[in-house]
């Protein structure tokens, strides 16, 4: 017997084995590991503030394929979250990932975090705060800045090349500030404020700031526009908008009602914090679609932060959203609770919200297709449609009218892959680098 004969009668033994234990009437399955199909009971469409029940939502290639009543296509991996109200993923449009103030050590919580800590820490640290981030529900983050020599960039794109879990980032790079930005330096240390800050004082300074910015992996730019007595003028921040260009938006940092309008009329696309606005800002605002990222700090996240504080910023809160200025959630967490994760102190600011008599279906806009505009992703992220990303979140009850159950998500997944289920944080190691 040639070894050609041998081997046709070797395949025709195991194919008559195989068919003696798999009946004629029942094929092999065909297994389409590409395709996913999630049996969700319940599917919250943000935008119209509605819920449709008994839906299959098919994931391929990362993005929504379909969202029908139809039966899961064969051989597709179904998950089940029938039991479950479905949503798009939570959106963090003002976050910090790259810094961890301490109380007992910070007395200024900016300076000795800076000081202390070198860009590799700050690094290390995001990584944790990234993973926590996405495991609470947030699949989107806007990260302004205080990140060291750019460690925000590194976090990003460890993200996208598959080294750690995280949300889709959009990073700050370095905050362009006027001379001293947010720090308080003297005469012999003037460089204590790097590299947390570029000191921009003129025109041309601004744009070789934003270039730089750009170079180094900066996604979004974010300006303290008045941080000092020396504010940014209205023509200052043109000149950073017109810098940044159509790709990239500008976020503004306020302290100042003047600071603001300024940054309005030289065309930012965020205000960051509301304590100084006016109502012809917030006006302002709404007609131009300007978003305001209020973070309304709770009562001792920070030094300082009192009940009596706290009641003013839900105030002023309650103001903007009377007038109709746009909202977007945003916390600016960077301190530290022990037992608490970044994600979970990031949902405590859903309280302030509340407190100011907003609606469960506006909150929950707020913190997904309102987030998304705010921070330029709407075209793929924010909501659950046909061709948008695959970032979807469950949690046990409708956040429609019970936006508290926004702190128990039990599922998450990010551009189709499953980081979360029942509850349970799961992630491998790319055997693939996104490169």
């Amino acid at each position: 017997m040639t070894k050609k004969t041998a081997g046709v009668v070797f395949v025709a033994t195991a194919w008559a084995s195989l068919s003696a234990i798999t009946p004629a009437n029942q094929a092999p399955p065909v297994q389409n590991p590409g395709v996913i199909a999630i049996r969700a009971g319940h599917v919250v469409d943000v935008e119209a503030g509605s819920v449709r029940a008994d839906q299959v939502i098919v994931v391929e290639s990362g993005r929504i394929k379909s969202i029908s009543a139809a039966p899961p296509p064969a051989g597709a991996r179904v998950i089940d979250l029938s039991g479950s109200y479905v949503l798009p993923g939570l959106i963090d449009a003002h976050s910090h990932l790259g810094m961890t103030t301490i109380a007992a050590r910070d007395a200024d919580r900016l300076f000795f975090s800076s000081l202390l800590e070198p860009t590799a820490s700050r690094a290390i640290q995001g990584v944790a705060h990234l993973r926590t981030m996405l495991e609470s529900g947030f699949t989107t983050v806007r990260d302004l800045g205080n990140a060291g020599n750019f460690a925000d960039t590194a976090l990003r794109r460890g993200v996208e090349e598959g080294w750690i879990p995280g949300p889709t980032m959009i990073n700050a790079g370095r905050i362009i500030a006027p001379f001293g930005g947010q720090f308080r330096l003297q005469p012999e240390k003037p460089d204590l404020a790097e590299p947390e800050y570029y000191f921009a004082d003129t025109v041309d300074e601004i744009r070789k700031a934003v270039r730089q910015n750009i170079h180094y992996g900066a996604r979004v730019i974010k300006l303290v526009v008045d941080q000092r007595w020396y504010i940014y003028s209205e023509a200052d921040v043109r000149a950073a908008v017109t810098e940044a260009g159509p790709r990239l938006k500008v976020a503004a940092h306020v302290n100042t009602n003047d600071g603001a309008l300024n940054a309005v009329r030289g065309g930012v696309a965020t205000i960051e914090h509301l304590q100084p606005l006016g109502d012809e800002t917030l006006t302002l605002m709404k007609e131009r679609n300007v978003y305001l990222v209020p973070t309304v700090y709770p009562v001792d996240s920070y030094a300082g932060v009192s009940p009596a504080m706290y009641k003013q910023g839900v105030e002023r809160l309650k103001r903007a959203y009377a007038i109709g200025t746009p909202l977007a959630f945003g916390a600016d967490v960077t301190y530290y609770r022990e037992g608490r994760t970044r994600g979970e102190l990031t949902l405590d600011h859903l309280q302030s919200f509340v407190d100011a008599g907003i609606p469960a279906a506006d909150i929950l806009r707020i913190m997904t297709v309102n987030a998304a505009r705010a921070v330029g992703v709407e075209a793929r992220r924010g909501v659950l449609k046909e061709g948008q990303a695959a970032d979807i979140v469950a949690v046990p009850a409708n956040p429609l009218t019970d936006v508290q159950t926004l702190r128990k998500v039990s599922f998450v997944m990010k551009d189709g892959v499953v980081y979360k289920a029942d509850g349970t944080f799961t992630w491998e190691p790319a055997r693939r680098l996104g490169r």
